[in-house]
């Protein structure tokens, strides 16, 4: 059996998705509505560390395929992550993932209300059709 999935992970992985339009980030593969069941949440650093479970630079859309791809050759994921928010970013983000990070804190209540707001922000940028940029 794999690690739990909270409404935290669910509410997290929408807002990844939404905020890559809908679009594997490694093939460009879109997934229109009614048909996005293929496209995943995927996390660099595992979802095992609360420090970065829930970091919007630590996760990114993947199709299925892809998803697959990078679980069997984390070479490629590492240099295609790198290639993606640059060097000193991946330095970052792997200096956080190293970092205990407080379960209670990553499932609170405030934490919840953050990631539902982050969703709907990008939703409404979606709707709005300003593509990928929004932070």
């Amino acid at each position: 059996m794999g690690i739990k999935r909270t409404k935290w992970d669910k509410v997290f992985s929408d807002a990844v998705r939404e905020r890559d339009n809908w679009t594997c980030q490694r093939c460009r593969k879109y997934y229109p509505e009614g048909n996005r069941q293929g496209l995943h949440c995927s996390h660099f650093f595992g979802r095992r560390k609360y420090s970065v479970r829930f970091d919007f630079v630590n996760a990114e859309a993947l199709c299925y395929g892809c998803h697959q791809y990078f679980t069997s050759n984390p070479q490629h994921h590492r240099e295609h992550k790198i290639r993606k928010i640059g060097s000193r970013e991946f330095q970052k983000l792997e200096v956080r993932s190293n970092t205990t990070g407080s379960k209670r804190d990553m499932l609170s209540d405030i934490h919840y209300k953050y990631l539902k707001q982050r969703l709907e922000k990008y939703k409404e940028r979606n709707e709005n059709g300003k593509g990928e940029n929004v932070k």
